[in-house]
């Protein structure tokens, strides 16, 4: 039985491992990405256990993208073998003084064909937490379905929702999916947002606006908001709390998001306190920062207390 259920789509990611320009034809190292099963494989590095419903092609990326989930103790047998279709994948190109650029090839990939029928009830109803992003319900209408499926589920059987905007312009396209990712946020128990999306969102950066607007479902828990360098923010009905910023060496903020919800989760799991939890979250993601793999960089639980404790381990 797994601790939290997450769900959403897991390309192969291409990337050079230079700040090449991928114009010049660089050499490429293979990796996967995917944000939910990022935090998943963040939460099992943790010593929690995590199962992660998808879709892959029957193609040879498709069990690259199970083996290389399946290692880091992700339970996969909820994962689907889609003939049919293939597996997403995407390339990412590092820049030495902007953004990396990602190029997304995932259009009728198996993941977006994933359906109602893909979520087994019982499973999400022994789970305490059912995580997804914003991305997943945009990749195709029987997405949008099976998430707010899920969701009902969740909410019929007490487990919580962890939701992530994880807004994503590119595949946003010329649509305007707010209405859609604000319904998702109505039915969260965690909110797990950038400040940045929330700029999107709510058409502010103010966090008290922001956290009032939140919280007016009434199933909110607790609001937790990435601000990349700066830190956090955690907010509950008590009032809003800031996260420092952990020390880092940050090569490719790709990622970090991912790896915070998982340290946050974690807390959230041992019963720690929101606090404590962003404080966890804040550590996850900034580690997640030192390497150009979404995956790499995630923090397992003896690392984190090294972290916490400053305790410098004994490596020669």
């Amino acid at each position: 039985m797994a601790e939290i259920i997450t769900l959403g789509e897991t390309m192969v990611s291409f990337t050079p491992p230079e700040h090449t320009s991928l114009a010049y034809g660089p050499a490429l190292n293979m990796r996967i990405a995917g944000a939910e099963s990022n935090t998943a494989i963040g939460l099992c590095r943790m010593g929690h256990s995590a199962a992660f419903i998808s879709r892959v092609g029957t193609d040879s990326l498709g069990q690259f993208v199970l083996r290389a989930i399946r290692a880091e103790g992700v339970d996969t047998s909820l994962i689907i073998r889609d003939a049919g279709h293939p597996t997403g994948i995407m390339f990412k190109e590092p820049k030495l003084h902007a953004e990396t650029t990602v190029y997304y090839y995932r259009a009728d990939s198996a993941a977006s064909h994933m359906s109602c029928e893909d979520i087994p009830e019982q499973e999400i109803a022994k789970a305490k937490i059912l995580h997804f992003t914003g991305i997943t319900p945009i990749l195709s209408e029987s997405c949008r379905q099976m998430v707010f499926h899920a969701m009902e589920i969740a909410a019929a059987h007490d487990c919580a929702v962890s939701f992530d905007p994880n807004i994503r312009l590119k595949l946003w396209k010329n649509e305007d999916y707010t209405p859609l990712i604000l319904d998702c946020i109505s039915r969260a128990s965690y909110l797990l947002a950038g400040l940045d999306e929330c700029k999107i969102l709510y058409q502010t950066d103010d966090i008290e606006f922001i956290a009032d607007r939140a919280f007016t479902s009434g199933h909110l828990k607790c609001l937790a908001l990435k601000d990349g360098s700066r830190g956090a923010f955690i907010c509950d009905r008590k009032g809003v709390h800031q996260i420092s910023p952990a020390d880092c060496v940050c090569i490719d903020p790709i990622g970090a998001g991912d790896a915070f919800n998982a340290g946050f989760l974690t807390g959230i799991l041992e019963g720690k306190s929101f606090v404590d939890s962003g404080v966890l979250g804040a550590f996850c993601g900034a580690r997640a920062t030192e390497t150009y793999g979404d995956t790499e960089g995630l923090l397992t639980k003896a690392e984190l207390e090294y972290t916490l404790q400053h305790i410098t381990p004994v490596c020669r």
